[in-house]
């Protein structure tokens, strides 16, 4: 049986001049550490992908200063693995309501911002959910999230979220302030086949992009080509990239004058 779970960061493995792509089932996910000859030397990128029948969990973290938060925010969410799988497999109606509650309770706790305070360096993190016909989402910093399908790029929407700089979890917390820094949104699917895209942000060191970034969402087969392409380029920053592909059969929201 094929795995449904992956867990992952820069330190153990970096992938240095190495694009490389996995599949885990119907998730592709793409990754590359930068180049040495420029001066790459470390990837302090992570990612924890769950996946059932009905439901796909990702988590993508890009950490600076060391991989400590990335290493941090994963090994939390593991131990919250129960709480967290049980409430994604109830139903879709409270779903989001309850998952929204239980991560702003970890990320707010003082057990949380205690083993902040001891790191070295903090992080960027995406964490997106879809189960059935949506796609939930809960970002801090400036990873970014992207849904592709015909209906939404006829508009020029591509992105779900904005990149937001000087937002990070890690010995720089945001959920030590007042009031905690962070962006939750949720969307429902079009009719139709919706191409879902995570990505750091290395990838936007590539002068000439010989792949757009919504031809990767919607293309599994170019995730080779495009992380080639920043190696060739001679990238530093690492890139990491979660992609998949959901046919939702349910009838979108239409307007009513059609």
């Amino acid at each position: 049986m094929k795995s449904n779970s992956l867990n992952w960061i820069g330190s153990e493995q970096a992938y240095l001049n190495l694009p490389s792509v996995e599949k885990l089932r119907h998730i592709t996910i793409g990754r590359y550490g930068g180049n040495t000859e420029r001066g790459a030397h470390k990837n302090e990128d992570g990612l924890l992908v769950w996946q059932s029948i009905s439901w796909e969990f990702v988590t993508l973290i890009d950490a600076h200063h060391s991989c400590d938060s990335a290493e941090l925010i994963i090994a939390t969410l593991k131990e919250n693995e129960h709480s967290i799988k049980a409430i994604l497999d109830s139903k879709i109606n409270v779903l989001f309501d309850q998952i929204e509650k239980l991560l702003l309770q970890i990320f707010k706790s003082d057990r949380f911002k205690n083993k902040c305070r001891s790191l070295k360096g903090e992080a960027s993190c995406l964490i997106c959910i879809r189960k059935e016909n949506v796609l939930w989402w809960f970002s801090v910093g400036d990873c970014q999230l992207l849904l592709i399908h015909d209906d939404l790029e006829k508009w020029g929407q591509v992105s779900l979220n904005q990149r937001n700089f000087y937002e990070w979890m890690g010995k720089v917390n945001t959920f030590e302030k007042t009031v905690p820094s962070y962006s939750l949104g949720r969307r429902e699917l079009r009719t139709g086949v919706n191409c879902i895209l995570l990505i750091t942000d290395g990838y936007l060191e590539a002068k000439e992009a010989a792949i757009s970034i919504s031809e990767l969402c919607r293309s599994e087969s170019l995730v080779v080509s495009f992380l080639n392409n920043l190696h060739c380029q001679q990238t530093v920053d690492s890139t990491t990239l979660v992609r998949w592909a959901v046919k939702n059969e349910l009838d979108a929201a239409m307007p009513s004058d059609l």
